[in-house]
């Protein structure tokens, strides 16, 4: 009787030394352990305490579903996604690696990074869920500036090309308007004004050319700015 109670003393300090070292993992983390059943709710049999400091809701609240389930908890615009990656690995008994948002008892997103696979048994039938989930929110808000970044580049570069290609025309009209100016200057005596009009439209184009060569260059200034915030 002794022996019986001393091995159950054990195991339950086994268990508590286990549940600490994966708390204290977890926490390192930025994330939290779980283990769930496969249905409608991911109905969590097993949560570490991380849940709470990244969604505001208490582990005791999930585990069962007590007040609320875990899937109640995945942004609806996720869990179409969730559930088709969860599925589909299921099936082939693979893992899965999956990014979506929990909406927080604040209401506010929190993008997660889960990676799970299905524990079987020796017949392979799908005991339950295991997993971890780290918050990778700081990760993609500096993706979202980044995208904003690469947005902004690709405008001015595309202002940059499209004020070189009005360049380039203004060029080919002056250089037009050159010959036409060559051909008045062979007939000024007769036709002096059409001479002048010419001249005028000339230098009509180059004061153009000029404010769109400052705007390049002013372009140029912006574009350089952009690459070097994004270094």
């Amino acid at each position: 009787m002794i022996a019986v109670g001393l091995e159950g003393d054990v195991a339950e300090m086994y268990d508590s030394v286990q549940a600490s070292v994966i708390e204290s993992v977890a926490s390192r983390l930025n994330g939290f352990f779980y283990r769930c059943q496969n249905d409608a709710g991911y109905t969590m049999l097993f949560m570490t305490d991380g849940i709470e400091v990244m969604t505001g809701y208490p582990a005791s609240d999930i585990l069962n579903n007590r007040v609320r389930t875990f899937a109640s908890l995945i942004d609806a615009r996720d869990a179409g996604s969730v559930d088709a990656a969860v599925g589909s690995a299921v099936e082939r008994k693979s893992k899965w690696e999956i990014d979506y948002r929990l909406v927080k008892r604040d209401g506010k997103p929190l993008w997660i990074h889960e990676s799970g696979s299905g524990i079987f048994d020796d017949q392979g039938q799908l005991l339950f869920l295991e997993g971890v989930c780290i918050d990778i929110s700081p990760q993609k808000e500096q993706e979202g500036k980044l995208e904003q970044l690469v947005g902004r580049i690709s405008g001015t570069s595309n202002d940059i090309v499209e004020a070189v290609q009005h360049i380039l025309g203004e060029l080919r009209t002056l250089k037009l308007l050159a010959l036409n100016a060559r051909i008045e200057a062979a007939r000024a005596a007769e036709h002096g004004a059409g001479f002048a009009v010419v001249a005028q439209e000339m230098k009509s184009l180059a004061d153009t050319t000029r404010e769109e060569a400052d705007r390049i260059r002013s372009l140029m200034d912006t574009l350089q700015t952009l690459l070097k915030s994004g270094s």
